[in-house]
């Protein structure tokens, strides 16, 4: 082989090897963007996934929370009707200003003082009936101790669709006092609140 024949084919060689280390070089750029990609679209699913898991267990809290409340002002309207009905029957005044929360209901044709949505708002003449100091909720079971407010009305023999006309004097049936009770409670969030409504029927 001539020195000629020689240098074309190192050349050959050469350009060869130049063409391999290209190929490579190009192979890993593809290899290292395609790697990016990926690593990209995985911090993205884990971030959607904590988003969610985050998201989820929120609403989770929240719902224990709503629970909590309203498993409060369950408590506190028991002990407001409880403690109507054992005033009532040891024939204790109950709705005459001086127990807080326990009013003469509204006029006619005017809202509940209890099913007004903000209390905040209400006359200063409305007050609140608290559970007793020994039955207070803990701290840790919320955030504002439950309240209530109970409002006394009548309903006459005719509002309960009885006729009494031709009956004596002393038979005359009486009518009945019934209190309105409204029961508010609180989660640890003191956004979170539940309003529970009842009728206490005493003669």
């Amino acid at each position: 082989m001539t020195i000629a024949g020689k240098s074309k084919e190192e050349k050959m060689h050469r350009n060869h090897a130049s063409a391999v280390a290209a190929g490579a070089a190009r192979q890993r750029g593809v290899a290292l963007l395609i790697g990016m990609v990926i690593l990209v679209v995985l911090a993205l699913l884990g971030a959607s996934a904590y988003s969610l898991a985050t998201q989820d267990e929120r609403i989770a809290g929240n719902a224990r929370d709503r629970a909590r409340a309203a498993e409060n002002a369950e408590i506190m309207l028991r002990e407001c009707e409880h403690y109507i009905n054992v005033q009532a029957q040891a024939g204790t005044a109950v709705f005459d200003g001086s127990q807080a929360g326990m009013l003469a209901a509204p006029p006619v044709g005017s809202p509940w003082y209890g099913e007004i949505a903000d209390w905040t708002t209400l006359p200063s003449t409305v007050s609140f009936y608290s559970l007793p100091s020994a039955k207070a909720l803990p701290a840790t079971a919320t955030k504002k101790q439950p309240q209530c407010i109970a409002e006394e009305f009548q309903l006459s023999a005719a509002d309960r669709g009885i006729s009494p006309a031709g009956l004596p004097v002393n038979q005359q049936p009486p009518p009945i006092r019934v209190a309105h009770v409204t029961a508010r409670g609180w989660g640890l969030n003191s956004n979170t609140q539940v309003t529970l409504v009842s009728y206490v029927a005493f003669y």
